[in-house]
């Protein structure tokens, strides 16, 4: 059995669990596209402001499903690397950077379609709640988290609707709360949560984009 008819069902359960945390301060930042549809009904409901952070993955030369490490933007601070797998490969980080630059400007430009901004917004001393549709493995909202605690926010906070098997232990330190009301979830995917998932468009992420910054100002 499902633990949520869609993303929008998944949404309104988690509004409720934060209703007494994310305000209007917060800066509710969601992962593409699955994650858009969730946060958009966090954000609804707390009046905070909504992105995304659109996260890419770099394979590693010659092993491509090893990774080297994740983009977020287009700046250095942007970059989380795998370090151990740098260091196994002899790769300098001037190697590290050429592989990771073609991520940036391909973010860039995939921010550009869905927000209208090529840059994720200022998160330096704000409130960020990260949103996903579900972890699978957490590789990727980890290294979301890492990316935006080098931002120095005043407070980074986590909401899914779903994890799998310890899926959350790889967050790094300094993501507080964490708001996951399946965390442990025995299932093979996270699609398995939700009697209905549906690939999210381009052109739906961007249209709740629109709509959310609509209800915000008015």
């Amino acid at each position: 059995m499902a633990y949520f008819r869609d993303r929008t069902a998944a949404g309104d359960h988690l509004a409720g669990l934060l209703a007494d945390t994310i305000g209007p301060d917060w800066l509710i930042l969601a992962l593409p596209r699955g994650g858009v549809p969730v946060a958009a009904r966090i954000a609804r409901r707390s009046v905070a402001q909504l992105d995304i952070l659109v996260v890419l993955r770099v394979g590693a030369p010659a092993y491509p499903e090893v990774a080297l490490a994740a983009v977020t933007g287009t700046g250095p601070e942007d970059v989380v690397v795998n370090e151990d797998v740098r260091d196994g490969l002899g790769l300098t980080r001037a190697a590290v950077a050429r592989l990771t630059r073609e991520a940036a400007r391909d973010i860039a430009a995939r921010r550009r379609r869905l927000s209208g901004s090529e840059r994720a917004p200022d998160m330096g001393g704000r409130r960020v709640l990260l949103v996903d549709d579900g972890a699978a493995t957490g590789t990727t909202i980890a290294a979301a988290a890492e990316a935006v605690l080098r931002h120095d926010p005043q407070q980074l906070a986590l909401a899914l609707p779903v994890a799998l098997r310890h899926a959350l232990d790889r967050l790094p330190g300094g993501v507080s709360p964490v708001v996951c009301p399946y965390p442990d979830a025995p299932l093979p995917a996270v699609s398995l949560a939700y009697d209905l998932f549906p690939q999210v468009s381009d052109a739906e992420v961007a249209d709740l984009l629109a709509w959310s910054a609509r209800e915000r100002t008015g």
